[in-house]
């Protein structure tokens, strides 16, 4: 398993935990979108982009498009630990 697999796989054990979804989502004909979206019942959901470590930040691509969604309303993560994944956790679930 990939590095970025591997909080990708720690984000939906801990999400399930909580009492929250993951999906994972393609973006037809759009890059450098958030992977996945974390859902705890709508209105507490949010985009989120796994990376294979809490330092590495996003492309400049992926952060623009994570721009554009934010000006659309979403919440948009960056995690790439543990310790980040249970922080969004806790912002989302509680609002």
């Amino acid at each position: 398993m990939t590095p970025e697999g591997k909080v990708e796989s720690y984000l939906r054990k801990a999400v399930k935990a909580n009492g929250g979804k993951v999906r994972k989502i393609r973006w037809i004909g759009r890059r450098n979108a958030p992977d996945d979206l974390v859902d705890f019942g709508f209105p507490r959901v949010a985009l989120v982009e796994c990376k294979r470590s809490a330092d590495t930040d996003p492309t400049d691509a992926q952060a623009r498009e994570h721009r554009l969604l934010m000006a659309d309303g979403w919440a948009v993560y960056v995690v790439g630990s543990p310790e980040q994944i249970e922080k969004m956790i806790e912002e989302v679930k509680n609002g």
